[in-house]
């Protein structure tokens, strides 16, 4: 018997086998790997639409807020020429500061899924990941502040109860399409006063504020978009 043609068919038959079996553990990997991949990619895709409808509700929560500080400016700059000319205008501008506030639709399904799912690991670029954190967080602060916004039109609300009509004389409508209620005449026989103006103001001034977070929100989600996107081109 020759021994040592033996071994070396062993060796052989050793190395065969084990280059066999590492390979099918080497393929089931990678195509366990390239299926994380595809999810990874498919929940981004539905990131992606997730952020164009943060997109679409900030951009009508920034006109809201704008039209808020334009109406204001009227109040303050002709409130007592509306007064004597025309209380119907001037009954729609502060009924309109009472009922003005928006409320951030903050769906963050998909990302918590991205990020439970341990898909989010598989992002290969660090940046994005931290400003996807980001996006999340500031989302947050949205829900708060608008609360803020809104506490501050009960007081509005209460100038509006007593110094207009009760008898509505036309539809409040914000952006020629979302109807915000009836409104009527200014009925008070007196001008708004000082400290009407500086409860207006109040909100106004938090308008101002959130109006410069909507539009940095605004080109971070165009910046996170475009990243996402080349993500998903690297796969």
């Amino acid at each position: 018997m020759n021994w040592k043609y033996l071994g070396v068919k062993y060796c052989i038959e050793f190395v065969v086998i084990f280059l066999g079996i590492f390979l099918s553990f080497y393929i089931e990997k990678q195509n366990a790997l390239g299926y994380q991949e595809e999810l990874k990619d498919q929940s981004l895709n539905r990131l992606i639409k997730n952020i164009e409808v943060d997109i679409n509700d900030n951009i009508i929560n920034l006109e809201k807020n704008s039209k808020s500080i334009e109406y204001y400016e009227i109040l303050l700059d002709r409130g007592d020429e509306l007064f004597e000319n025309d209380k119907d205008s001037l009954g729609y501008y502060l009924t309109a500061m009472a009922r003005s506030s928006t409320i951030f639709i903050d769906n963050q399904e998909e990302y918590i899924t991205l990020r439970n799912s341990g898909l989010i690991e598989l992002i290969k670029d660090d940046s994005l990941v931290m400003n996807l954190q980001f996006k999340y967080a500031i989302h947050a602060f949205f829900k708060k502040y608008e609360k803020t916004i809104r506490d501050s039109e009960i007081a509005i609300e209460e100038i509006v109860n007593r110094k207009t009509s009760h008898i509505p004389i036309g539809e409040l409508i914000f952006l020629e399409k979302y109807s915000h209620g009836k409104y009527g005449t200014f009925s008070f026989n007196e001008p708004l006063s000082d400290y009407d103006l500086s409860i207006i103001s109040n909100k106004t001034n938090k308008c101002y504020l959130y109006v410069s977070q909507i539009r940095l929100a605004l080109t971070r989600d165009s910046v996170l978009i475009n990243s996402i996107k080349q993500e998903i081109e690297k796969s």
